[in-house]
């Protein structure tokens, strides 16, 4: 027998197959399909109406017709037993079934009757229908009075959906809105934020975000209140006047929340060698920037039977760091030195042992940073600190950004030349002197503007404040929803 069931299916779905690849071009055919697949998976209303429709379009569509005519009777037949198997069982979930099978019934014959389909035996199920819905109402209003009478929130909570569904069922049970409504008020529990942090808008958007987060639980109601100061007389704190205006007012909960944040400037050097990839002269590692630490704690008190602390905790956002980094090499001191016959002048210098090769290497390695800069049109004076000040500061509102753009760039700081100790002779940093002290002049310009543009854009993100505070709101508010 296992041998034949194994056998049979294959052919089954062989066909079932071959049927819809048979009406991939009829018109009503898509209808059709979709129709065939509601079936198999027992979905009569919605398998009726694709047939309907694929009939309505193409009203000879034999394999559609039949088809209908199948669903309609074995659909009927489906609903007709789920209705008389649990009919007579007085609970609430049986007299849903009874109700859903009979609008299913419904359903399934107004369907079929506007489809006008022949030789159909279509029932009017309207009154069915209407006494299961009465029936399956008033089980779900007995059953939220028991909940009710209860009195825990739990259980409250639970007889406003049983009421609601029972309404739902039949609208003209006596004072069901009414009860509905107190029912409600019962269950909900009130919430009053007290918040303290950064800036004037503080608890404003704190008290926002709490309330956005708790919007999806109807039964907790936010108290729209920031301001818990105490008079200029007072000797009580916030907190104080927080909790003796729940007292008063008959809230249920107060949520006390605290944001500190604590700014730590980045300011510091130490000694590298360079060019980083291969290491020849003695530099130094110039880093500024800023790292963030937000700390949030947040404290649940109930005010329901005195006050007591029901849930606390704390969290903490770092932001950062964020560094930017530039690396130079530093002159050695200046000699007085007649090259290319341009006569004798004071130059700033540094020295390789090195060889020849290597030397002209490191030297080319960390010109490159710099030297492939382009002046932007708006220097006029490339060696005029100020005008570059300006561009940077006007290129860049934020210290992450201008950090991610102008840092691990390296280069000589003030020197024209390298001394060469094993001939005793001098690299000049550029293709000529004159260039090469031109050059000198327009780096020392552009890393003394950005080092300075550094360090007024950490100035202004200390003064505007980090962001790690601005989700305090909706952090405690979902620590704590478990708890209301």
């Amino acid at each position: 027998m296992k041998r034949t069931s194994i056998l049979v299916l294959p052919v089954v779905l062989v066909v079932l197959v071959l049927t819809s690849c048979g009406t991939l071009f009829t018109e009503g055919g898509s209808d059709y399909r979709s129709g065939a697949a509601a079936y198999e998976k027992q979905e009569y209303v919605t398998a009726l109406r694709y047939l309907s429709q694929a009939l309505a379009v193409n009203p000879e569509f034999v394999e559609a017709e039949e088809l209908f005519s199948e669903v309609f009777a074995e659909g009927t037949s489906y609903y007709k037993n789920l209705a008389v198997t649990h009919e007579g069982i007085e609970d609430r979930q049986s007299a849903d079934r009874v109700y859903y099978a009979y609008a299913r019934l419904q359903q399934l014959h107004d369907i079929a009757r506007n489809s006008e389909q022949k030789d159909l035996r279509i029932e009017d199920f309207t009154e069915a229908v209407h006494n299961a819905r009465l029936a399956s109402g008033d089980l779900w209003f007995a059953y939220a009075q028991t909940l009710q009478e209860q009195r825990d929130r739990e259980s409250l909570k639970q007889a406003v959906a049983a009421f609601e569904t029972a309404r739902n069922r039949n609208p003209e049970i006596p004072n069901i809105d009414s009860l509905i409504d107190e029912t409600l008020a019962d269950a909900t529990v009130t919430l009053a934020v007290l918040s303290y942090g950064p800036g004037e808008e503080f608890s404003q958007r704190v008290l926002d975000d709490v309330t956005k987060t708790l919007a999806g639980d109807r039964f907790v109601e936010v108290i729209q209140r920031t301001d818990f100061s105490p008079g200029s007389e007072s000797f009580a704190g916030p907190m104080d006047v927080a909790i003796m205006a729940a007292m008063k007012e008959g809230w249920d909960y107060v949520l006390e929340i605290h944001a500190d944040q604590d700014f730590d400037e980045i300011n510091k050097r130490t000694q590298i060698q360079l060019p980083s990839e291969n290491p020849l002269f003695s530099g130094a590692k110039r880093t500024i920037g800023y790292q963030e630490q937000t700390s949030i704690s947040y404290s649940l008190l109930s005010i329901k039977d005195g006050v007591t602390t029901v849930f606390q905790d704390q969290s903490k956002v770092v932001d950062g760091p964020y560094e930017y980094t530039v690396s130079f090499v530093r002159d050695e001191g200046v000699r007085e030195l007649n090259l290319e016959g341009t006569g004798a002048m004071n130059l700033r210098f540094v020295s390789s042992s090195a060889s020849d090769t290597a030397t002209r290497a490191a030297i080319n390695s960390i010109r490159q940073d710099y030297d492939r800069r382009q002046i932007p049109a708006e220097i006029q004076n490339p060696t005029d600190q100020t005008q570059w000040v300006a561009y940077f500061m006007d290129k860049y509102d934020d210290f992450e950004t201008f950090a991610a753009n102008e840092s691990g760039r390296e280069l000589f700081y003030g020197i024209a030349v390298v001394h060469h100790r094993p001939s005793d002779s001098y690299f000049i940093i550029g293709p000529s002197l004159d260039e090469a002290r031109r050059r000198s002049d327009i780096n020392s310009a552009i890393m003394n503007a950005l080092s300075h543009t550094g360090r007024n854009l950490v100035s202004q993100e200390k003064k505007d404040g980090g962001q790690g505070y601005l989700n305090a709101g909706n952090l405690a508010a979902n620590a704590i929803k478990d708890q209301l």
